[in-house]
């Protein structure tokens, strides 16, 4: 596979097959996609993988918290608060495509909040990979962390995989 094919073929899936994926092939996509550019080689981006036991924990505190009411503050706005124009525009019509794809009207607060919620079961993908940066990293720093976060899903394709990338987890 070509590279303008992998970013063809890259999206965001948010319904998993519970097929398990080799840790080893986590390992050596997430050790290939080292090979991103990082300002002075700071290589500033730390990836840990979870599954299987692990993973079942982290998401069943995570449905406590969200049964118990919420999550924490976010680290960091998601979205800047004063989105406008066409960036607004763009966010609204991806966010209506999404739910319309899945028969949820705009009105339906509970069905729109069951489909967050999802994130938090990773969209029942079988492992997962949290990337973070030290708090001490600039802007800099987080243009290399994505950097290597599309080398990681570009490899991904390339090796049957499907990923979506999610930023709710800053909570």
């Amino acid at each position: 596979m070509d590279v303008s094919h992998a970013v063809a073929a890259r999206r965001s899936v948010r319904g998993f097959r519970a097929d398990p994926v080799a840790p080893a092939l986590i390992e050596r996509l997430a050790l290939a996609a080292a090979r991103a550019p990082s300002g002075g080689n700071l290589q500033p981006w730390h990836i840990d993988i979870v599954a299987g036991e692990a993973m079942a924990r982290l998401k069943a505190i995570m449905s406590a918290k969200l049964d118990a009411g919420g999550l924490e503050a976010a680290q960091y706005d998601i979205y800047p608060r004063a989105l406008a124009g066409a960036y607004k525009d763009r966010r609204f019509q991806v966010g209506m495509a999404l739910y319309g794809a899945m028969g949820i009207e705009r009105s339906d607060t509970a069905a729109r909040q069951r489909e967050f919620r999802r994130n938090f079961e990773f969209f029942g993908a079988p492992a997962a990979i949290f990337c973070t940066v030290d708090r001490m990293m600039g802007p800099p720093q987080w243009s290399d962390l994505g950097m290597y976060l599309q080398s990681f899903m570009l490899l991904a394709v390339e090796a049957g995989l499907a990923t979506c990338a999610q930023e709710c987890w800053a909570v």
